[in-house]
């Protein structure tokens, strides 16, 4: 009898210490921790909501892995386009770990994913640091051509001055040195001839002397010259193309290129791409047509 109590004993024992174990396996903030083997398993698998699923797990068990909050951060920023989760994760390491060797990096990706975050609002005005950028460098190369054009216009206005100023001077002198022309004396008409009494060669000669009325070309003695068609419209002008990018929304497009008339350019790139967006939200890569 006390034989059998004292395997009891040991069999207690081992499975306590096996317990004792696999908890302090869990304290692990490192590839000892079981959780975080599997969780690279997923990664060589290529599967990032599973990984993502064991780091929870071993936050579970010990919800300060410092370890586990920075690769959540990753996971959900960098491949679950979760930037909510992404920011909460890098949150907990920089409350965790202030002092820690990456807290200025995750300080700086809770920075990009707010950005992103408010990016990808719809109607929403935030723009990243990129964009704006982006935007200022348009306007600078907008602004230089400008100036350029009226440069051009200038130089061609002074051009046109000096043609037309020499075109007069040749014109006065052409004018002052051409010889007065005399105007020839009317030829004499020609005498009446007495029907009744004329030779019929004088009434024919008398007939050839008087020149044909002209008469009005038409339909019927010659074509008419048709006017050209002034009604006819022209040409609308081309469209241009837009490439969506991560954090682009219709509104945020239209704001760029239609400024200061971005709601009127929401309504135009909607109805170009109705075919292609539907309703459904924008894809990176989409190709969109904007009207002029």
């Amino acid at each position: 009898m006390s034989r059998k109590i004292s395997w009891v004993l040991v069999a207690s024992l081992a499975l306590a210490g096996c317990d004792l174990t696999d908890k302090q396996d869990l304290q692990y903030d490192d590839a000892r921790n079981p959780f975080y083997k599997q969780a690279q398993q997923d990664l060589d698998n290529n599967n990032p909501a599973a990984e993502a699923g064991d780091y929870e797990q071993a936050l579970g068990a010990n919800p300060k892995l410092v370890g586990a909050h920075y690769q959540l951060g990753h996971i959900y920023g960098d491949k679950l386009n979760d930037p909510i989760a992404s920011i909460f994760h890098f949150q907990q390491y920089v409350k965790l770990a202030p002092n820690g060797d990456k807290v200025d990096e995750v300080k700086a990706l809770i920075d990009k994913e707010s950005q992103a975050f408010a990016a990808g609002l719809p109607n929403s005005p935030a723009q990243s640091a990129d964009d704006y950028a982006r935007l200022q460098a348009d306007n600078a190369l907008l602004k230089k051509q400008v100036e350029d054009a009226a440069r051009t216009i200038a130089q061609l206005q002074t051009q046109l001055g000096k043609h037309h100023k020499a075109a007069a001077t040749d014109a006065s002198a052409t004018a002052a040195t051409a010889p007065v022309a005399t105007p020839a004396a009317p030829a004499p008409a020609p005498a009446p001839v007495d029907v009744a009494q004329a030779t019929p060669g004088a009434v024919a000669a008398t007939a050839t002397t008087t020149p044909p009325r002209a008469l009005p070309l038409d339909s019927t003695n010659g074509p008419t010259a048709t006017a050209p068609d002034s009604t006819t419209a022209p040409a609308a002008g081309p469209s241009r193309t837009y490439t969506v990018v991560k954090g682009d929304s219709i509104w945020k497009i239209a704001h760029q290129m239609y400024p200061g008339d971005t709601k009127n350019g929401v309504e135009k790139i909607q109805e170009a791409n109705k075919d292609a967006i539907g309703g459904k939200p924008l894809k990176i890569g989409q190709v969109l047509i904007i009207p002029q």
